[in-house]
């Protein structure tokens, strides 16, 4: 497994500057704390599910792991996208339940449980590179194309960019919010980054499943208009699947075992239905 690399997104630094300069230190280091928190939460069902998260970024509300996972089986994406939000508000009910039991704390965890709740309650927003917006994506992904869905979501980023700027430029006039300058720059490069956020690769798991000893197999059947992420949930470390492709009559196109399984699938992408792997690669 490649070790976990974590990089610091530039609003992150401004972020944080800005909170210090203002003598908000306490609150910055309660939110380098839930971010923390909220990329442990990420990181732990990305690979309880079979995944290996490389280049996360800090941001201001939250942790920036891919905007569009090509790679990355839509109903796992939703799954690793909500596990950082709801860690947020986990947290802030057992704050709270502190709270109830001895008040006296509520001096000591005030700030945790208010950037709990912001980190958790603004990642839900359906824009990149929240979390909301990858669950938007992998939502759409399993009914349009990759591509379509990508635009539809970048689409969103533009609309609510432009709703903030103006609820920016009106707070102008009354008390300067930067808060909204700071979502702008966030959701903007969720616009701009193309795709380079990070990203995600499935473990191989043939590489860890114990050689020398007795694996049984595990036989499946598909139609060749089969979508390949769907066959993920199948692959564990004590047995290999078998695959077998059938035509539009029903009729065997193809056999693949696992390890071939595994190469088509990260170089054609999960979306990538069986008629099209076994056309390129010309199998019979």
């Amino acid at each position: 497994m490649e070790k976990l690399k974590i990089n610091i997104h530039p609003t992150f630094i401004i972020f944080a500057c800005i909170l210090i300069y203002f003598g908000k230190s306490i609150l910055f280091f309660n939110y380098l704390v839930v971010m923390f928190l909220h990329e442990f939460a990420h990181a732990f069902v990305a690979r309880r599910l079979g995944y290996n998260i490389k280049n996360i970024k800090l941001i201001p509300f939250g942790i920036c792991l891919n905007m569009n996972s090509c790679d990355l089986v839509p109903k796992d994406e939703i799954k690793i996208a909500l596990a950082g939000p709801i860690i947020n508000f986990i947290l802030v009910f057992l704050t709270l339940s502190l709270w109830w039991v001895f008040p006296y704390t509520y001096n000591y965890t005030c700030f945790f449980c208010y950037c709990n709740f912001i980190t958790g309650a603004f990642n839900l927003i359906p824009a990149f590179p929240l979390d909301g917006g990858r669950v938007l994506l992998s939502v759409l992904k399993q009914k349009v194309t990759s591509r379509v869905a990508t635009k539809f979501c970048k689409l969103i980023n533009i609309v609510i960019i432009f709703v903030l700027l103006a609820l920016f430029i009106m707070s102008c006039f009354y008390s300067v919010n930067l808060t909204f300058l700071f979502v702008i720059l966030c959701l903007l490069s969720g616009v701009l980054d193309n795709n380079k956020v990070g990203k995600y690769t499935l473990i191989n798991y043939g590489l860890l499943k114990k050689m020398g000893t007795v694996i049984k197999t595990k036989p499946l059947v598909v139609l060749n208009n089969t979508k390949m992420y769907k066959l993920c949930k199948y692959i564990d470390n004590f047995s290999y699947i078998s695959i077998s492709v059938l035509d539009e009559n029903r009729n065997l196109q193809a056999t693949l075992n696992e390890s071939e399984f595994l190469k088509y699938l990260e170089k054609y992408g999960a979306s990538a239905e069986f008629k099209y792997v076994l056309s390129q690669e010309k199998l019979h």
